[in-house]
């Protein structure tokens, strides 16, 4: 189905009624993903995957509110950089105080971004839940950003996708960025990304 907000909804749904992954377009790539506290779904997205238990998912939330679900606060130097960096391909790993959750939260952290695609955007809000995006490749392999590949690739595993056209999304894996601690730290850095431009 093509991606758009209300095609997007209707998916998401059907995803979460049935407890399933969906793969879907973001402002960066092509993503697994499901409803954050849909247990059964993520632990279905790692197996499918074969991804390490030591690598949780990020999350996509809709708007700052949202982090509230999550049990994240923000300090004044974090909020400030997430307000000039938000929505953007930036993966903030924040604190929190969830617990459980072991496919997205790792020793009191969680990856976040708030994506750039209003129409993602605007589903997620409507769902009231945030949803776990990992990239829609095997781990190990080598992603490919063409979704005939990602379709033939995980189409015997997974029920939903949301199509959207390559001039309408990026290619480029978002940039990871712990603010966590006291210092900041660039985990992945693809748009090679200055620290100046965090402070």
């Amino acid at each position: 189905m093509k991606a758009d907000t209300a095609d997007a909804v209707k998916v998401f749904k059907k995803a979460v009624s049935s407890h399933s992954p969906v793969i879907f377009p973001t402002d960066t790539i092509y993503g697994i993903g499901a409803e954050f506290f849909d247990v059964f779904a993520n632990e279905k997205i790692s197996k499918i995957k074969g991804r390490e238990a030591n690598k949780p998912f990020p999350v996509l939330i809709s708007d700052f509110k949202q982090m509230d679900d999550l049990k994240i606060t923000l300090t004044n130097k974090t909020k400030r950089i997430l307000d000039k960096l938000w929505p953007g391909p930036f993966t903030f790993i924040l604190e929190t105080e969830l617990e459980g959750y072991s496919y997205a939260v790792n020793n009191g952290k969680i990856a976040v971004r708030l994506p750039d695609k209003k129409w993602l955007r605007d589903a997620i809000s409507m769902m009231h839940t945030p949803f776990t995006a990992t990239s829609a490749n095997l781990s190990g392999e080598v992603y490919n950003g063409e979704f005939r590949n990602i379709f033939e690739i995980f189409k015997n595993d997974i029920d939903y996708f949301l199509y959207e056209e390559p001039s309408s999304r990026g290619n480029t894996p978002s940039t990871i960025v712990d603010v966590s601690g006291e210092e900041i730290n660039i985990l992945r850095n693809p748009l090679a990304i200055n620290m100046k431009d965090l402070q």
